[in-house]
């Protein structure tokens, strides 16, 4: 029996959402690595640059400098923490209540007054009235939701007339070509841990997602289920995990939709935004940038970096690029 077979058999995995099954049980949703939020900004890693680039991507695309916008899923903090200092007040909504801890305590440390966020339970409407908002920033979380499009359709709502929604997603097309099914290990602590499980269906835009929950570090599960090859889903087998139930705390599955950006186009245009449109995205642009100079030419600080970074993204946010290259998508109301 193969491995997928035999966890929907075997373990009988109970439904979760993804909150339960991935993102309550997590610190951090960066591993701590992001810009500012976590660690200083270094003018000299391009990642930095991609990330800042990312920062003023969301505040141009909105149009939010000054107005009142709408995080939907910040994680971390991201990207309502680096937008409030240029926007009059930053929302963020999660589906995750550790989110909501995580984020405001990085609120408190970095001294932003003007974010706040609240827990929205997964699939729950906004509590906001009809035109709340100015503008509205998803990155890699209307995915997430169990209904993306009823999930649009609100945002819609909150948002006033002419508000922009900009979003950024993970199209599944990336992990065409022995990527379909593959494993992630979660360290919980030094006694427990979590083994993930995807199952891709590429065509057909959804994942399917088991979580193993055992009272193992990661390591001894590593030796229990690997024996020293590897890890990854192609040597994972069943008489290995048959080996570890034992140990096993609990079996839970989550079927996410995950579209590319042709469907993202018809679902946004179906709950009414009425123009759609993909661009270049900012931490494209800033890396680009990032990449042309030499290290000569290159700022050492922030305030230097943003004087280049700003105006790059300003210019690229107008240039479109075709849906089904999966860009960046801004929708106006």
């Amino acid at each position: 029996m193969e491995v997928l077979a035999w966890i929907d058999q075997r373990l009988r995995p109970e439904p979760a959402t993804t909150p339960e099954l991935i993102y309550e049980h997590m610190d951090s949703q960066s591993g701590r690595s992001l810009p500012i939020i976590y660690v200083p900004f270094d003018a000299g890693d391009r990642s930095h640059w991609h990330d800042r680039g990312d920062t003023f991507d969301y505040l141009g695309a909105t149009r939010g400098e000054g107005r009142r916008l709408l995080d939907f899923g910040p994680g971390d903090g991201w990207p309502s923490l680096l937008v409030a200092p240029y926007a009059a007040e930053v929302v963020g909504v999660e589906a995750a209540a550790r989110r909501v801890t995580v984020c405001r305590e990085n609120a408190t440390r970095l001294g932003i007054t003007n974010a706040r966020f609240l827990h929205v339970a997964p699939g729950e409407p906004l509590p906001f009235p009809d035109g709340s908002f100015d503008g509205a920033m998803a990155a890699s979380s209307l995915e997430q939701s169990p209904d993306p499009r009823a999930t649009l359709a609100e945002i819609r709502r909150v948002l006033r007339p002419a508000g922009r929604l900009r979003i950024f997603y993970e199209s599944l097309d990336r992990y065409r070509g022995g990527r379909e099914q593959d494993i992630w290990l979660h360290e919980m602590d030094s006694a427990r841990c979590r083994l993930l499980v995807y199952d891709r269906h590429i065509d057909r835009e959804r994942v399917v997602q088991y979580a193993l929950a055992y009272d193992l570090a990661g390591e001894a599960l590593r030796a229990m289920l690997w024996a020293g090859a590897r890890p990854s889903f192609s040597t994972l087998s069943t008489n290995a995990l048959e080996a570890s139930l034992p140990h096993l705390v609990e079996a839970r599955v989550c079927t996410t939709i995950q579209p590319t950006g042709n469907t993202w186009v018809a679902w946004l245009h179906e709950a009414g935004f009425r123009r759609v449109r993909g661009t270049v995205g900012g931490g494209e642009a800033a890396r680009l940038l990032y990449d042309r100079l030499s290290p000569a030419q290159r700022p050492t600080d922030l305030a230097g970096v943003d004087a280049l970074i700003r105006p790059t993204v300003a210019a690229a946010l107008p240039r479109p690029r075709p849906a089904h290259r999966d860009p960046m998508l801004t929708a106006v109301k």
